[in-house]
């Protein structure tokens, strides 16, 4: 960071000061950087996920966040499609049950499964056939058939 930039910065917090007060500058730039949250718990998903909301989050669309069960390896594929739905404010009603935010189960829905990825190389991967981590040293197939003139 360059002085310049470092001088504006320390000029928008004491501006920011001087209309708000310490307290709710302090609370304003701590949310905006994730290090401090304020909301109460509205729910709780089959795989572990706790969803939180704030009524007055001094940001524009970070008052619903979630909490991923495992801190150290969390997915975005883990919020299963109904809290997705009210995270992203689609829908501002809480999902009843595993039924879904309507409250009707239907027959055609499937159960929500996290997407397993390649990051681990996991077996329900695709991979093609000549892909280094299937671990077959010869081809089926040649990659390139040679051209000979006729």
């Amino acid at each position: 960071m360059s002085y310049g930039s470092a001088l504006r910065k320390l000029a928008s917090f004491r501006s920011h000061w001087k209309a708000n007060g310490i307290y709710e500058t302090m609370r304003t730039y701590l949310m905006m950087n994730g290090w401090y949250k304020e909301g109460k718990i509205v729910g709780k998903d089959k795989f572990g996920n706790v969803y939180y909301e704030a009524a007055d989050h001094p940001i524009h669309g970070r008052d619903r966040w979630v909490e991923y069960a495992d801190k150290s390896d969390w997915d975005g594929s883990e919020v299963p499609a109904e809290w997705h739905m009210w995270l992203t404010h689609m829908h501002d009603g809480l999902p009843k049950d595993e039924a879904g935010a309507s409250g009707a189960s239907f027959q055609w829905k499937k159960e929500h499964l996290k997407n397993v990825g390649s990051r681990y190389g996991s077996s329900a991967n695709y991979l093609p056939p000549s892909h280094w981590h299937r671990g077959e040293k010869t081809y089926k197939q040649d990659k390139v058939e040679g051209w000979t003139p006729k």
